[in-house]
């Protein structure tokens, strides 16, 4: 036995060619520094399929599903592999996410949109809201400044009469 090289026992079903397949047990030897498509690809070898058309499914002793990592991280007496062709329907799917994606963007867009034409009819009311403003604005400051001149008026006779008296 070469160093560091792992030997796993597989059993392998494939579900591809029959709804009933018998099981094959088979070996896939590793080694812990190999990468993930490295060990992906030895492990189709050796289950005789095609990554193109089916997909492996790793289940442990007790029957769950496993990554790939597990088979140099965990090694245990013997692996299930189950080769399944691929789903129709996982392609649809993805076509299905894609088109929702751009619905919304499309929505999102069309709602920009209309807050821009809202936006635009509004601007005219906006000029004349900030002119209204300012006139209210500048009409109680002009009011505080007569009450302010004639209390100054008012007052000024008698600061005037004070400062003569001191002097």
């Amino acid at each position: 036995m070469e160093s560091g090289k792992i030997s796993i026992k597989l059993k392998i079903k494939r579900y591809d060619l029959s709804d009933a397949p018998e099981t094959n047990i088979k070996t896939l030897d590793i080694f812990p520094n190999m990468d993930y498509p490295s060990i992906t690809t030895s492990l189709f070898k050796v289950c005789e399929a095609s990554p193109e058309k089916t997909v492996l499914k790793i289940r442990n002793e007790e029957g769950f599903l496993v990554p790939v990592s597990f088979l140099i991280e965990d090694p245990e007496p013997f692996y299930y592999i189950d080769v399944a062709t691929i789903s129709c329907f996982g392609q649809s799917s993805n076509s299905l996410l894609q088109d929702a994606y751009v619905d919304s963007v499309c929505n999102k867009v069309k709602s920009l949109e209309s807050r821009i034409a809202q936006t635009e009819l509004l601007m005219p009311q906006l000029e004349w809201r900030r002119q209204a403003y300012m006139e209210d604005t500048v009409s109680g400051l002009l009011n505080k400044v007569q009450f302010l001149n004639r209390r100054f008026d008012e007052l000024y006779p008698q600061y005037k009469a004070a400062r003569n008296i001191s002097t």
